[in-house]
């Protein structure tokens, strides 16, 4: 079973036990300044969330919904926090509600923060690449759990990886962030060798191989139990509470975005938020408080535009009180490694939440447009692949003197923004080739791209 004592850690990889631990208000506020004031965060203003390349502000980007999320992960952990201290749940003496909140708040600032370019269609633009070419630029040096890094390239193991290497303290500790806050970020505790849908914490991988040790060290101190496989652990239990805070956002803040680009009609869009956004009675049909809201007079009163806020505002506010009912409710699996499912499809609006999140995905994700800026995704990300990868492998083999490459490579090299390089092995050199173009914008990717291609002289 794992203690929270273990699970509020606020060790920090790269920093001696005695060291400071953080803010005087609170050690996790360290972990807070270090994501607000990071280069990676503030590339997220311009990284897609839903629609690719909107202009204007419009809608949300990867940023304003990570902030979004950061918010309802406040109010999750502070929730959860307050209740486990009214119960008397035996907790470290330092340990405030707020610390729960501040936990949950930085997890999910972070949670978008290794997304490439183009959201999900850059990850699957990524690992086409590499399928395509593997046989040329993997190497018999590489480990096939290496191979599946690339093979099945992964946004939150790009952001496990970033947050431990590739800022501030870089190869010592990166961001040096608590040990707890690691463990509520990483969604998936496992790598691309254990990728199975028979567990939630196993669809996806959580960390690369070059960060294994590292996250072994951290559930090590967290206590985190073992799923029966070498790289598989259970989650930590306010994992589940970023997941919520992110599953609520995007079921809400997408229908609202969807209705901005005129992608679905407000009237679809207040059908399925508007029992959502009404207290959930015992025994009320979701008709029946779908029906009881929209008669309600000062309702009818509100612009569509007041309307449309009315419903989120209050639809968020009902899930974020469902979810911390139900992360009580079932804290003793969470804690004995037990619980495998979303926290919201646990709550009393489990199937309104799932008509959000169907809806969604009929209506929204499929827009022409959308599909159009996600297919040439794939050519821009070959063409950024192809030439930097190929540079990097000048290099690899000149031995890292970069007056040994051909004239073409070195400015490719030279616009590489992750040197100095380490060309040691084949494994690190892909690494440092798809840290450079995870790392890019949706426009920057597009402009260098062109660049490349001679477009935009």
């Amino acid at each position: 079973m794992m203690k929270w004592h273990d699970l509020l850690s606020t060790k920090r990889i790269g920093e001696a036990a005695n060291a400071p631990t953080g803010r005087e208000e609170s050690p996790f506020l360290l972990d807070l300044d270090r994501i607000t004031f990071s280069s990676f965060f503030r590339r997220l203003q311009d990284k897609t969330q839903v629609h690719p390349l909107s202009v204007g502000g419009r809608v949300r980007s990867r940023l304003t919904h990570s902030i979004e999320v950061a918010s309802v992960g406040r109010s999750l952990g502070f929730g959860v926090g307050r209740k486990l201290l009214e119960k008397g749940t035996d907790l470290p003496a330092h340990i405030t509600a707020h610390d729960f909140g501040y936990i949950v708040q930085v997890a999910c600032l972070s949670h978008d923060i290794g997304n490439p370019p183009f959201g999900h269609a850059g990850e699957a633009a990524i690992q086409q690449w590499f399928e395509d070419h593997g046989d040329s630029v993997f190497d018999d040096t590489m480990s096939e759990a290496e191979k599946l890094d690339f093979l099945k390239f992964e946004g939150n193991a790009q952001g496990f990886r970033i947050l431990n290497r590739l800022d501030y303290f870089k190869a010592d500790g990166g961001f040096r962030m608590s040990h707890a806050t690691l463990g509520a970020f990483t969604k998936y505790p496992g790598d691309a060798t254990t990728n199975t849908n028979r567990l939630i914490e196993g669809k996806k991988a959580g960390f690369c191989q070059s960060e294994k040790a590292l996250f072994e060290e951290i559930a090590q101190s967290l206590g985190l139990i073992k799923r029966g496989e070498d790289t598989l652990w259970c989650r930590h239990p306010l994992a589940y509470l970023m997941e919520a805070a992110d599953d609520i956002c995007y079921r809400v803040a997408d229908l609202e975005d969807g209705v901005t680009m005129e992608c679905v009609s407000f009237k679809d869009v207040e059908h399925h938020l508007a029992p959502l956004a009404w207290s959930h009675k015992h025994g009320d049909t979701i008709e029946a408080r779908r029906d009881d809201l929209l008669a309600q007079d000062f309702y009818q009163e509100k612009s569509e535009s007041e309307k449309l806020g009315f419903l989120r505002s209050k639809a968020i506010s009902n899930l974020t009180k469902a979810t911390v009912q139900a992360f009580m409710d079932h804290e003793s699996d969470l804690l004995n490694g037990h619980f495998d499912n979303e926290l919201l499809a646990v709550t009393p609006f489990a199937e309104e939440a799932q008509a959000c999140k169907k809806f969604a995905g009929q209506s929204i994700f499929g827009t022409r447009r959308k599909l159009e800026i996600e297919t040439a995704s794939f050519e821009l990300v070959d063409v950024l692949l192809s030439r930097f990868c190929g540079a990097m492998q000048d290099l690899e083999k000149a031995k890292g003197d970069r007056s040994a490459v051909s004239q073409k490579s070195m400015r490719l090299l030279n616009m590489m923004d992750n040197q100095p390089f380490d060309t040691s092995s084949r494994y690190q050199t892909l690494l440092q080739v798809t840290d450079f173009i995870s790392g890019l914008s949706d426009r920057a990717a597009v402009n260098l791209a062109n660049v490349i291609r001679g477009n935009s002289i």
